[in-house]
């Protein structure tokens, strides 16, 4: 199973596929070169090559692989139950009221603005005026990214959560109510290639970036530039990019695709 930032996990059989595409002499030349941006690794390959020829062959490599992806948030201990027993379940909006009215009871305001909850859910949910989570579940490539560069989840919790409390109160004093009530985690997930390419693109299609609009899908690039930069660079640690690449899916996540769930003490309650 392919982890993005194990880099042990994906080196050996990308590199075949690169040797594949442009032969081991222009891969000798770039593991020889000095780039100083990532970006610049990855047009190197492409060229040597064509945007469509790279990206087919990085989209058959992907859909013969199994990956790990990343889903951060906080969680009632209750909760955290339930998505063991259960998996995880894309949002819906109406199924928030109860949690919100338990955690935010104890806000000093919560009388005053308690009658305004279910036209806010409905705002943020249904009529996504803020955020449009409703009907989906998203995940990380990169644990690192998730961890360490947008981790607004795992400090605060769902997105949808969050717009609710700042349009209630209009300050942070709901945040630390999501904070301190919850219990911060990372749920480690399996997903196909296929499902990582639909998850990644999931308004045009991969096939679409390529044949239409003349680009290297977004996905691609993730590995595509990361891979070329650390044969430059043998001491880069993909780590430290702290990748904001992400995929969505509407359906749930059975118990069977949830490899882990990991309770991370750094972003406990403060």
């Amino acid at each position: 199973m392919i982890n993005y930032d194990k880099f042990e996990t994906w080196e050996s059989s990308f590199a075949d596929l690169v040797v594949r595409i442009l032969g081991k002499e222009a891969v000798n030349k770039l593991m020889s070169s000095h780039f100083e941006y990532i970006e610049d690794a990855g047009d190197f390959v492409v060229s040597n090559s064509s945007i469509k020829t790279v990206s087919t062959e990085i989209q058959g490599w992907l859909q013969e692989r199994e990956f790990c992806v990343f889903h951060g948030t906080r969680l009632l201990p209750e909760e955290i139950l339930s998505v063991e027993q259960k998996g995880l379940h894309p949002l819906v909006a109406a199924d928030r009221e109860q949690r919100l009215r338990e955690i935010l009871v104890r806000h000093p305001r919560w009388n005053s603005v308690e009658n305004r909850l279910l036209e806010v859910i409905e705002d943020i949910g249904p009529k996504e005026k803020r955020g449009r989570r409703q009907g989906q579940v998203h995940f990380s490539l990169s644990r690192s990214g998730l961890v360490n560069g947008f981790n607004h989840y795992l400090t605060h919790g769902s997105e949808f959560d969050q717009h609710v409390v700042h349009r209630l109160f209009g300050d942070q004093s709901g945040l630390k109510l999501l904070n301190s009530a919850t219990v911060p985690v990372l749920i480690h997930v399996s997903v196909n290639g296929k499902q990582l390419i639909q998850g990644a693109h999931p308004r045009a299609s991969y096939s679409k970036i390529v044949s239409e609009m003349g680009e290297m899908p977004g996905l691609a690039r993730t590995f595509l530039n990361a891979w070329a930069f650390k044969a430059a660079i043998p001491n880069f640690e993909i780590e430290s990019l702290k990748t904001d690449c992400c995929m969505m899916e509407r359906v749930a996540t059975p118990p069977d695709r949830i490899l882990s769930m990991e309770k991370l003490d750094r972003f406990a309650a403060h």
